[in-house]
């Protein structure tokens, strides 16, 4: 992944908005930032560099002792959430500076990354789409089975990455090229083309591509 900048933000939902010409846009409204500059890691003493960012201001004593006194050190307030954006370089910016959506220009793509909607333990036609076995001629109670997943007698186990019954969603998806169509810093809010990752409220991360 690309050294790039970025933000925290919410994703707030989804509606569509009319361009220029009067075609619909559906878009997914995301309120990012500000994210102020918590702390800054550099190559000489920790061997690479970075912008540690705060997301959502919170009162102090939400937080643990430990992390009371990493964020009184930037004297910007104590946030609930820490990112770091891995750059080549963090000699222009500065602890407390305050980084929001006038980052980004409409037109701009942006990588989205946000956590999946969790859908819980599901079976292989809904989570890998199988086909499922035949209706009828002798099949009892087997429609909706993954059928044969291995072998006989070797090699006497299952191969990982084996598709399988498990888990659905709740994972970390990230989504490239994401056009921005809209920005409006009075309310810290962005507007990407489509559909992201993650229900209503969730946490999302837009970085800059370049």
């Amino acid at each position: 992944m690309k050294n790039t900048l970025g933000l925290v933000g919410r994703k707030i939902g989804m509606t569509r908005i009319f361009g220029a010409d009067g075609s619909v846009i559906p878009v997914t409204v995301i309120q990012a930032g500000p994210c102020p500059v918590v702390d800054k890691k550099v190559e000489a003493r920790d061997g690479y560099a970075a912008l540690q960012v705060g997301f959502e201001e919170i009162p102090a004593h939400r937080l643990t002792k430990p992390e009371q006194g990493h964020q009184q050190k930037a004297n910007c307030g104590f946030y609930r959430m820490l990112k770091e954006f891995r750059l080549g370089s963090v000699e222009e910016y500065e602890v407390g500076q305050k980084l929001t959506v006038e980052m980004f220009a409409p037109g701009e793509k942006v990588r989205v990354t946000g956590t999946s909607k969790g859908r819980g333990f599901a079976g292989v036609m809904r989570r890998w789409n199988f086909g499922g076995a035949p209706a009828t001629h002798g099949h009892e109670k087997v429609h909706r089975k993954p059928g044969s997943i291995g072998q006989c007698a070797w090699p006497s186990k299952v191969f990982k990455g084996k598709k399988l019954p498990g888990q659905l969603g709740n994972k970390t998806a990230t989504m490239p090229n994401i056009e921005i169509v809209d920005v409006r810093p009075e309310d810290n809010v962005v507007l990407v083309r489509g559909q992201i990752p993650g229900p209503r409220q969730g946490i999302v991360i837009l970085r800059k591509l370049k």
